[in-house]
C-alpha cells in the first residue's frame, strides 16, 4: 500500500469513526453536534487534505476534555484523532 492509499484509507476510517458518533443518540449531543462539524471540515474541498484533518483534530480535541464525555466515544474520538494526524503530518 503506498502512501496515497495509506492516507485515503485513514480518512475513510476517521470518516466512518465520526459517522458512528454523530448518529449514536447515547453520545451527548455536544460530542456528537462536534463529529458532525469533524466530517463537515473534512469534506471542505476548498482546503488541502492536511489541514482539512488539522482542522477537525482541533474540533476533536475540544471536546475530550468534557468531562461528561462517556469512555466509548471518547476512546473513538481519539482513534479518529490519531488517524487524521498521520494524515495531517504527511503533506
Amino acid at each position: 500500500m503506498n502512501a496515497s492509499e495509506e492516507r485515503e484509507k485513514a480518512l475513510r476510517d476517521a470518516k466512518q469513526i465520526l459517522i458512528q458518533i454523530a448518529r449514536d443518540l447515547n453520545t451527548p449531543r455536544n460530542i456528537r453536534r462536534a463529529a458532525r462539524n469533524a466530517l463537515r471540515e473534512l469534506e471542505n474541498e476548498e482546503l488541502s487534505l492536511a489541514l482539512r484533518a488539522a482542522n477537525a483534530i482541533d474540533i476533536l480535541q475540544e471536546v475530550t476534555d468534557d468531562p461528561q464525555i462517556p469512555t466509548f466515544a471518547r476512546t473513538a474520538i481519539l482513534e479518529a484523532i490519531s488517524l487524521l494526524d498521520m494524515i495531517a503530518k504527511e503533506e
